[in-house]
């Protein structure tokens, strides 16, 4: 999925499309998160998490764990 779907996207729409196209919770966090701070991700993490059924904390040990 190009950086540019994901910009130009609601988070919600983005996370369906993701997961049509195969993507595991782990690539789409990746992916939602690429380049960001961590105060950057946390925030992100706290709209996007409910949206993956995760909760927040999962969410950021996705984030950093390869």
């Amino acid at each position: 999925m190009s950086d540019e779907i994901l910009r130009f996207t609601d988070l919600a729409a983005a996370i369906q499309l993701a997961k049509a196209n195969g993507m595991t919770t782990r690539e789409i966090v990746r992916e939602l998160t690429r380049g960001m701070s961590y105060s950057e991700a946390l925030k992100h993490a706290r709209m996007a998490a409910p949206l993956l059924d995760i909760a927040v904390m999962e969410f950021m040990r996705l984030r950093k764990n390869g």
